[in-house]
């Protein structure tokens, strides 16, 4: 599972080795000043999966299973979120201000906690 690496200055995103691979990208690094917005959601994968995409960039999508990797949704925002969402279980949505990323879902159980940590930046 994904997990955050959180200090007074940033957010890091790590990956494990399969992550890598099915996101088809490293781990992601965000400047604390960023986040605009934190919130703890029941089912990351279904909240990951009901946003209506335009593209699926490199990335892994089993339905009901994973979706890991980046996408731009079209909803007119057109913002490009990074999803790392696996099985059904909680997870973290960080909503950001700036960057090439606007949003970042992950499933965790650790949801609550990271809220609360990234809670401070707001």
């Amino acid at each position: 599972m994904a997990e955050l690496q959180i200090d007074e200055r940033q957010v890091t995103v790590t990956l494990n080795w399969w992550e890598k691979i099915a996101a088809h990208r490293s781990h992601l690094t965000v400047p604390a000043r960023a986040i605009s917005g934190v919130r703890v959601v029941d089912d990351a994968l279904a909240f990951a999966t009901a946003l209506e995409r335009h593209r699926h960039a490199p990335g892994t999508r089993v339905k009901g299973v994973t979706d890991t990797g980046t996408f731009v949704t079209r909803d007119g925002s057109r913002a490009s979120v990074l999803s790392v969402c696996h099985g059904t279980g909680p997870g973290v949505v960080i909503d950001l201000s700036s960057g090439t990323i606007s949003r970042i879902i992950i499933s965790t159980t650790q949801a609550e906690e990271y809220a609360k940590q990234l809670g401070r930046f707001l």
